[in-house]
């Protein structure tokens, strides 16, 4: 089940938010090795987690968190004019209908759709077209690992490469920007196997 949740109900959902933290530092420290700051030794939390951040979640039959990703406005403050400013430092994005996805994570689900991709992360790829739709969200962009371009392709996302950054220390790193549209949700859909019946919480509601 895909569900949104937002940064203000941290206190509210605080299962859902330590386990998604604690699923961060799985991925991108236990798991990548990423330097990243640690909170209370399990965490993966830093200064882009606030009141107005957005997180798309996708949950197990049970409830349990299967993994997530992480959105910002990018009127706002944000990853790409951030810390990434440094490898892409020709590449500046702003407008209230342009946002980015980061943290994305999914650390372990044995459940595969029949592109190949786990459940989770299909889920967390249309969750985050559908709440683009539903608030206004024209373009998505996002910064990433080369390898994960396959895992793109196969959910059906379509995006532009705007730069592309490779160091020993980083190895290959893309910026990507994409469009969000109904006929994103219809590639996505398709190459997923999600039905129209998958519909997003809102968990503010």
């Amino acid at each position: 089940m895909i569900t949104v949740v937002y940064g203000y109900e941290r206190e509210e959902r605080r299962d859902l938010f330590e386990e998604m933290f604690r699923q961060r530092k799985q991925v991108f420290v236990d798991e990548k090795k990423w330097d990243l700051k640690i909170t209370d030794g399990e965490f993966e939390i830093d200064e882009y987690d606030r009141d107005d951040t957005v997180y798309v979640c996708s949950l197990r039959p049970d409830g349990s968190l299967a993994g997530s990703v992480r959105l910002l406005n990018t009127l706002t403050d944000h990853m790409a004019n951030g810390p990434f400013k440094e490898m892409f430092p020709e590449l500046t994005v702003r407008s209230p209908t342009i946002w980015e996805a980061t943290r994305f994570a999914v650390p372990d689900d044995p459940r595969i759709q029949p592109n190949g991709v786990s459940r989770a992360a299909c889920e967390i790829m249309l969750g985050t077209c559908l709440f683009g739709l539903e608030h206004g969200v024209s373009q998505l962009i996002a910064i990433y690992e080369a390898p994960m371009a396959r895992v793109y392709r196969k959910c059906g996302v379509r995006h532009y490469v705007l730069g592309r950054h490779r160091s020993a220390e980083a190895g290959s790193i893309h910026f990507a920007l994409g469009e969000v549209s109904r006929q994103l949700e219809a590639s996505i859909r398709e190459a997923t196997g999600l039905t129209p019946v998958e519909t997003v919480v809102e968990a503010a509601e």
